[in-house]
């Protein structure tokens, strides 16, 4: 757009009306946008309308980015994105009218860090959470960072600031628009610096940078600037250790692996660090895990020399979603106190196959201990710890041969359907694998808990059955027939 069409447009102000819309006070101005309170006449939601600077001296790129975000905004859906209201004409009066999310939580943890590794693992999942629902809508967010997420009065993390996103189904407006690296440079991933903009995660690279400020108060690579931009292109971060000594290994594993400098060896999905955070005994350490001082110079060297050779370019980009099927999350629920021999082997079967047919899939196994089980519903059957039922389940899986870090192990208590379903919910699984209770007095007595988790599921749900043997055909002695 010309400079003189740029200083035709409308130039909205607070106490005017525009198309129904009320334009109130100014909340905050920006690099391209300023943003102000609007409210309509039988919208209760509280809302803000976002308008790009125009005029002279006014970024080119501003329009640009409204247009996309606006683009963005309506192909999203879900309580991790603002719902949008409206929208003005990009020719004439450009603006965007949306949910206002007044909840700062994220920006304010960060101002407080480092933070206990409780409260950091659950802001993390929470927001890894959100960043997932979206990239299962074809969207790379390409600019996460604290002040561009909101947090619901429920604790629902909400992704704003959609402008130099990237949706891999319509054409990329601001690779054209900039020219150039664009994003938060604390937070952009290496192949972001490089201008590579379909990767999904470079979304992760910035979980990354917001995990570490969290667990240390300090960015990967200090103060943001052209130098430590560079940097990451050929260097590791300090560990997050030198910092702060008592963070845990396996929280420095989730850290340091959503920033390694190669995409491929970061965790393929944001579902992957939920995980990981809201089970760290699954979490599979490596040398990452225990690094407490800085790369030595000549590996340093040897980096930087390699990195004048690195190429990010994808031959063929995969989209989001497509990416989240390369790791799917499988949960198996498990009772081995009252599962057949028959069953527990067709369930180690099953498992066997999935495995194989899905190199990267991980695995949760999951027993629900009833409170009856804890007194035993018969006399001569033995109540069983929580230690006791993981123990055995690990016995179990031993015969599948699957690496720590693709099986953990865990144990609630409850309603056996109904926590399969919460769990199912909570971490988004892609599949669950449970053994059909069969005719056992365990199942009369408690109905049928995979009919259940069917019927609930937010997922495909396999239901493993052992073949019976067919019945040998009942003899019956010859009748005498009597005059």
């Amino acid at each position: 757009m010309s400079a003189t069409h740029r200083q035709t447009l409308h130039e909205v102000r607070t106490g005017e009306t525009i198309d129904g819309f009320v334009v109130g006070k100014l909340l905050h101005e920006g690099g391209m946008a300023r943003l102000y309170k609007a409210t309509r006449r039988g919208i209760h939601t509280p809302m803000l309308m976002k308008v790009p600077k125009t005029g002279a001296g006014a970024p080119a790129a501003a329009l640009p980015a409204l247009e996309n975000e606006l683009r963005v905004l309506q192909r999203l859906h879900g309580p991790h994105v603002p719902k949008l209201f409206g929208h003005g004409d990009l020719r004439a009066t450009p603006y965007i009218v949306m949910e206002y999310i007044e909840g700062d939580r994220l920006a304010q943890a960060v101002a407080r860090a480092p933070l206990p590794i409780a409260e950091l693992a659950n802001l993390g999942a929470a927001l890894c959470k959100a960043v997932h629902v979206m990239h299962h809508q074809n969207v790379i967010h390409l600019d996460l960072n604290p002040r561009n997420v909101r947090t619901r009065a429920d604790g629902t993390m909400v992704l704003i600031d959609f402008g130099i996103a990237h949706h891999a189904s319509l054409p990329d407006l601001i690779d054209a628009a900039f020219g150039e690296a664009a994003g938060t440079a604390a937070y952009v991933a290496p192949e972001q610096v490089r201008e590579l903009r379909s990767e999904s995660r470079s979304d992760i690279y910035a979980i990354g940078v917001i995990l570490y400020l969290l667990a240390t108060g300090r960015f990967p690579f200090g103060r943001a600037n052209l130098l430590s931009v560079k940097r990451r292109l050929f260097e590791p971060p300090l560990p997050p250790r030198l910092h702060r000594p008592d963070l845990p290994p396996w929280l420095q594993e989730v850290i340091l692996r959503c920033l390694e400098i190669r995409p491929e060896h970061r965790f393929t999905t944001a579902k992957q660090i939920v995980h990981a955070l809201t089970h760290p005994d699954s979490v599979h350490l490596t040398a990452r895990a225990h690094r407490v001082r800085p790369v030595d110079w000549l590996t340093r060297l040897r980096l930087w020399w390699r990195s004048l050779y690195e190429v990010f370019d994808e031959a063929e980009p995969v989209r989001p979603f497509e990416r989240l099927s390369h790791a799917p999350h499988v949960l198996l629920a498990l009772d081995l106190p009252h599962t057949s021999e028959p069953l527990k082997q067709a369930l180690r079967v099953t498992v066997r196959k999935f495995a194989r047919n899905e190199p990267h899939s991980y695995f949760t196994c999951l027993s629900v201990m009833r409170p009856a089980d804890r007194l035993s519903l018969r006399p001569d059957e033995p109540s069983a710890s929580a230690a006791e039922r993981i123990a055995e389940m690990r016995t179990w899986a031993q015969p599948l041969h699957l690496p720590p870090g693709r099986i953990s192990f865990h144990v609630a208590e409850g309603s056996a359907a109904d926590v399969i379903s919460d769990y199912a919910h909570h971490h988004v699984l892609d599949y669950i694998i449970v053994g059909a209770q069969g005719r056992s007095p365990m199942g009369r007595i408690l109905g049928s808990v995979s009919a259940r988790v069917v019927a609930e599921a937010p997922c495909s749900v396999t239901v493993v059955r052992p073949r019976e043997l067919p019945k040998a055909r009942e003899e019956h002695p010859p009748v005498t027939k009597r005059d």
